[in-house]
């Protein structure tokens, strides 16, 4: 039994050695490494395509340079980190991606066909630019400094949060399963709020312009 115990903890250092192999030659950001290495004992990960889902919350993570190793990743959630620009390479599977409460002010997701659902409230965004997305169902924006928000290929949008921003102007005519729409906080004419108004079957949430209630 006592030999039994001895090779079982071995073939455990062998796993976890080698999950940090796969993943030191990879990684840049010593923090997010040290939170997939913690995860890849956790899961018993062997290999960087072993990786499905990673979480990694309040890890004051700076970079995302290397991730792409992990090219079966579906989840990817670093909230309330410190990141500054988030470039992500090609992730194909990747359904869900959480990158709120960072200090982005740079954004480039071309490359997840499979995105689902994007969440980059709370950083520093002044530009949206997003296309050839077909399976993004939700969209939450919101409490950036986003003036420009431009899109095209998101055929299957239900929801965007892009309140408290700085947008003065809006697309509400391409995105045709949208179903609810928040712009509150956003210093956009009336006109254009008169013209979501028209709209039937999308709940828009506005508050005009907030010029004429001073």
């Amino acid at each position: 039994m006592r030999v039994i115990g001895y090779f079982s903890c071995l073939l455990s250092m062998f796993i976890i050695s080698s999950a940090a192999y796969a993943f030191d030659i990879a990684l840049k950001d010593e923090n997010l490494q040290n939170c997939i290495l913690q995860l890849a004992q956790q899961k018993q990960w062997s290999t960087a395509q072993a990786v499905t889902e990673i979480e990694c919350h309040n890890k004051n993570i700076h970079s995302l340079s290397g991730i792409e190793v992990f090219t079966q990743l579906q989840k990817l959630s670093l909230y309330n980190n410190d990141i500054t620009e988030a470039k992500l390479p090609s992730l194909p599977n990747l359904q869900h991606l959480n990158l709120a409460k960072n200090k982005m002010d740079d954004l480039d997701v071309s490359g997840l066909p499979a995105l689902e659902d994007m969440y980059v409230f709370g950083n520093k965004l002044k530009r949206l630019q997003l296309s050839a997305l077909p399976k993004l169902k939700q969209l939450k924006a919101n409490d950036n400094i986003i003036v420009d928000f431009h899109y095209q290929g998101l055929p299957v949008l239900e929801k965007i949060y892009l309140f408290n921003n700085k947008m003065i102007n809006m697309d509400i005519y391409h995105l045709p399963l949208a179903h609810y729409i928040d712009v509150r906080q956003n210093p956009m004419p009336d006109k254009l709020y008169e013209e979501m108004d028209k709209l039937k079957g999308i709940t828009f949430l506005h508050d005009g312009n907030a010029k004429d209630w001073q």
